[in-house]
């Protein structure tokens, strides 16, 4: 936001105090960096239920002229008595407001009155009488906060100060089919990627490779036996027996368009273990898969330990088919476990290792 002299202000991080006159900030400026102070406390207009979780008590000042600023006073808390911002854009009374002008005359000349508690020098204990506009600002500080809050609500930098609460986050969420599932924040990075009916290889690589956080390469068109059921099966004389159409010898058949093979690394040794089964980013890669491409693939999983990272095998201390190897290469990386269909619609050795 800019000052009267179209220059941008400082950031809005916290720092106690306001960078300008409040009576020379926007009003939504004013009530935004209010907000930012009070961050750590979680108070937001037009979200308390209670006067005291708000950063600020909302009011109107008295005027018969036209408004000629946003805001027209700012009191800073002080002890007991909340921080109070007088404002000038919107409210009952004045030129603006739905009530007769001559309120607003009759409201300034109970302004004008000064009722004298005593003590002090001449006019020191002097205070106006400020009934009627206490009462009209306590009945409209709601509107005022919900004036604040419907602009707040549709300012997507306003937004992204909330952090979690962040309204915006959640609509973008939900046109990425992220909603509130565990990996909502993994399916906004990716929305690009996910909006597109069909996820090629390029776009399922970004994916893997965000939610691991690891080099990820994908080998297509891997071949594979598929089981046939058992209504499919040839049965010669009855169903499915035509040569060079439907027959088929044996209880499945070899193909190469539903399966493909995830290549993640080279790895250290710690990375390594975290892709094996029981592993934790086994799990988020299997709920990447399921949320990018469903069981449609076959999906096998080939993790790939660095040739530096291959521990010497000992017993007790290795994983045999996985983590064991009685003569460690050191010219080559370790690519020979594979683990079959951690993702599709395999039934038999899903996760096993080759």
């Amino acid at each position: 936001m800019a000052n009267d002299a179209r220059q941008p202000r400082p950031d809005l991080s916290g720092g106690g105090t306001l960078p300008a006159p409040a009576d020379q900030m926007d009003f939504f400026e004013l009530l935004r960096r209010l907000e930012a102070e009070d961050r750590m406390e979680g108070r937001r207009f037009g979200r308390g239920g209670r006067p005291e979780q708000e950063p600020a008590r909302l009011g109107q000042e008295a005027r018969l002229g036209f408004a000629v600023r946003d805001v027209a006073a700012w009191h800073p808390a002080r002890g007991d008595r909340p921080a109070t911002v007088g404002v000038a854009v919107i409210g009952l009374i004045g030129p603006e407001g739905p009530l007769p002008l001559h309120i607003a005359r009759w409201v300034l000349d109970r302004l004008a009155n000064r009722w004298f508690t005593g003590g002090g020098p001449e006019g020191a204990g002097a205070t106006s009488d400020t009934t009627f506009l206490d009462f009209l600002n306590m009945t409209q500080h709601r509107a005022l906060a919900l004036y604040w809050r419907a602009w707040a609500d549709q300012n997507p930098a306003a937004q992204a100060e909330r952090g979690a609460a962040d309204r915006l986050r959640v609509m973008l969420r939900a046109l990425a089919g992220g909603g509130e599932d565990p990996i909502a924040g993994l399916k906004l990075g990716q929305a690009a990627a996910l909006s597109h009916q069909v996820l090629g290889p390029e776009r399922l690589t970004s994916l893997v490779s965000a939610a691991l956080g690891l080099p990820v390469r994908i080998s297509e068109f891997v071949g594979g036996w598929n089981a046939v059921p058992a209504r499919l099966m040839t049965r010669l004389g009855r169903a499915h027996a035509v040569l060079g159409r439907g027959a088929a010898l044996g209880p499945r058949v070899f193909t190469r368009q539903s399966r493909i093979e995830l290549r993640v690394g080279p790895l250290g040794f710690d990375d390594y273990l975290s892709l094996l089964p029981g592993g934790r980013r086994l799990a988020a890669l299997r709920l990447a898969l399921l949320h990018g491409i469903g069981e449609s693939l076959d999906v096998d999983l080939r993790p790939i330990l660095a040739a530096a990272e291959i521990p010497a095998a000992r017993l007790g201390a290795s994983r045999l088919g996985r983590t064991a190897w009685l003569a460690p290469r050191r010219a080559a990386d370790a690519d020979d476990l594979c683990l079959r269909a951690v993702v599709g619609l395999a039934a038999e050795g899903r996760g096993a290792a080759s």
